[in-house]
């Protein structure tokens, strides 16, 4: 075995400890690329049905149509298609991303909650319906939106 001179080997360790971190570097960027692989795909699901059956849609990513309204807490998400009973909780806490008002149809959202009133959107989020209650509210659901799909008004037979 050849022995190395201090600058040989000076190199040899500076060409180690970069092909490490061009190592590094390589195991990160295909771990986020797995991950970016794995990000669950929206299911379309009725709100109705999610709403009878929260265990098969607990934390589940869902691409719903619906109806946000504003309270004074709270935004919510109902379906006016289905209307609570007395022994089916529907109360559905909606929680808007941190940059909600820059994504597309943000801004349209913001018009319709600033001056009081409920919008029909079509949105993509996770649902939440284990057995806590969540918010200020104290709502039976929660939807984490990350996509607002569409908006606009609601119908006009709608009430809360």
């Amino acid at each position: 075995m050849r022995k190395l001179g201090p600058a040989a080997l000076e190199c040899t360790m500076m060409s180690n400890s970069g092909s490490t971190v061009r190592a590094v570097i390589l195991a990160i960027i295909l771990q986020a690329t797995a991950s970016a692989q794995t990000e669950q795909q929206p299911v379309t699901a009725n709100l109705c049905d999610v709403f009878v059956s929260p265990a098969v849609y607990n934390q589940k990513v869902l691409s719903v149509e619906g109806v946000i309204s504003p309270s004074y807490h709270s935004l919510f998400l109902s379906s006016p298609a289905c209307r609570p009973k007395e022994d089916l909780d529907l109360t559905t806490e909606a929680i808007l991303p941190l940059s909600w008002e820059s994504i597309p149809n943000g801004k349209q959202l913001r018009r319709f909650l600033h001056r009081g009133k409920s919008a029909s959107v079509r949105l993509v989020g996770t649902f939440e319906g284990d057995a806590h209650r969540y918010g200020p509210d104290g709502a039976r659901f929660r939807f984490v939106i990350r996509e607002i799909s569409s908006v606009g008004k609601t119908p006009p037979n709608f009430h809360l």
